[in-house]
């Protein structure tokens, strides 16, 4: 179903939950149909396509639960939103077929654009620390800027000075949310564009085991 109007997609979302639907597997549905790339709501900025390419699914059904809030609970949608996990063990395994293959294309762009981006850097974090440990430096340790420098080449207050500057954003004295995901998948480009390809796929795989340990950390204290 090709839907032009984000309207007629929150309608049918509210109606097929209303049915009896599973109210993720609908959301999820919605989220496929969904033909906005940002919108502003009640003053707040919603960036669910970074630059054209990275789908943010979570921010969009966050989006999403604002027009069924009185239809799914509550417990359940803090939990996604907020460690993201789904109410139903197979939503993953069907995420592909429920979102659509563009749509999780674009999700799986988000992945490494931007969660996997964020690991890179810690991963040089640990390791920077680990090199002073063995080299004896116990009392210096590595701050995120090491990392930024030596993974980008700036600290990371330049690097958003760079950024703000290319994407003709204003400066401002703090970052948020949704501009620190669009300055994390910014960086990721340049990464790619500016590194060997042998560096990024180390830096890359590092980033995996980190993401990896802190995604399985993050599940044994939510359960």
């Amino acid at each position: 179903m090709a839907v032009a109007d984000p309207a007629l997609v929150i309608q049918e979302l509210r109606q097929c939950i209303s049915s009896g639907q599973e109210w993720y597997g609908a959301m999820l549905h919605a989220v496929r149909d969904w033909p906005l790339t940002e919108e502003e709501l009640d003053g707040e900025r919603y960036v669910y396509l970074l630059d054209g390419e990275a789908l943010d699914l979570i921010r969009l059904v966050e989006r999403l639960c604002i027009e069924v809030a009185d239809l799914v609970p509550q417990d359940d949608v803090v939990r996604l939103i907020a460690n993201d996990r789904p109410p139903s063990d197979h939503a993953y395994a069907d995420l592909k077929s429920l979102i659509g293959p563009d749509k999780y294309r674009a999700y799986l762009t988000f992945i490494y654009g931007v969660l996997v981006e964020e690991m890179v850097v810690h991963a040089v974090v640990e390791d920077l620390r680990k090199r002073r440990r063995t080299a004896g430096l116990t009392r210096y340790d590595a701050e995120l800027d090491d990392a930024y420098k030596y993974v980008y080449g700036n600290t990371r207050s330049e690097l958003v000075d760079l950024f703000r500057r290319d994407k003709g954003l204003p400066r401002r004295s703090h970052i948020t949310l949704t501009e620190m995901k669009e300055f994390t998948y910014w960086l990721f480009k340049m990464r790619l564009k500016n590194s060997d390809k042998s560096r990024v796929a180390s830096d890359t795989k590092r980033a995996l085991t980190v993401l990896h340990r802190y995604t399985a950390a993050k599940g044994r204290q939510t359960l």
